[in-house]
């Protein structure tokens, strides 16, 4: 994990995968703001948890100021958390009883990587994976780097895209990847997780970030039973206005 964007991403996705047993465990919401990567925060105080961008308006229990370099280094344990603390590496403000709690949030994570790298080393994955290209991610899925960059154009574009899609979709990437974008209401959101939607879709990893890419086209993937959508049919045909929205920032 080489940003914080990604980071965040793939914590979203942990944080889902563990439920409700993490909620319980942490009891609280702590933001990150990160120097140079934006606003993010954690929502382990009521089911179901989530990771998303924030503002500096949204409060929470506690908030942990960083700089993006050493936060990567946090992650990758290159970096001593009381060190960089007592260094002034490390700021942070509320609930100090919350810092204590985070190694539940990266163990969490540590757990969902794991079993993302074993899914993706299993034998039936290691058959259609023979003479293929080495593995796209820590994380198992080349969709995390392009939601990191849809999370950053909601972020930044919000309104405008909330005003051209006018609804909200849920993304369900397999294997063992969930997303709920919602550009129906405020400034939009995107966070991890399943939740009712006006559109569903079902795609596998590849091939959403061959669509996304224009590599694939998605009438012929849905022909072919590779796009599977249900809901809002005309949400659909507003993807490409998401793709283009992320298109800068992302790393296919």
């Amino acid at each position: 994990m080489s940003t914080a964007a990604e980071v965040f991403t793939i914590m979203g996705a942990a944080v889902a995968d563990a439920g409700d047993a993490l909620v319980k465990k942490v009891n609280g919401t702590i933001k990150f703001d990160v120097k140079g990567a934006g606003l993010w925060l954690i929502s382990l105080k009521a089911a179901p948890g989530a990771v998303t961008a924030s503002t500096a308006a949204e409060k929470a229990d506690l908030t942990i100021t960083i700089s993006e370099a050493d936060f990567i280094d946090l992650i990758n344990e290159k970096l001593n958390p009381q060190a960089a603390f007592m260094k002034g590496k490390i700021k942070v403000k509320g609930n100090m009883g919350l810092a204590m709690k985070l190694s539940a949030v990266t163990n969490a994570t540590k757990v969902y990587l794991a079993k993302q790298k074993k899914a993706s080393t299993s034998p039936a994955a290691a058959s259609t994976a023979a003479a293929a290209a080495p593995a796209p991610a820590a994380s198992g899925l080349k969709s995390t780097a392009l939601f990191a960059a849809i999370g950053e154009a909601v972020k930044t574009q919000g309104p405008q895209l909330v005003s051209k899609v006018k609804g909200t979709i849920q993304f369900n990437i397999s294997p063992g990847g969930a997303w709920f974008l919602d550009l129906k209401n405020g400034s939009g959101s995107l966070v991890t997780g399943s939740k009712p939607a006006d559109l569903t879709i079902n795609v596998a990893d590849e091939d959403f970030v061959a669509i996304a890419d224009g590599k694939l086209n998605a009438q012929q993937a849905f022909m072919k039973g590779k796009l599977k959508v249900k809901g809002n049919m005309g949400l659909a045909m507003k993807l490409n206005v998401v793709f283009e929205a992320a298109k800068p920032k992302a790393k296919l």
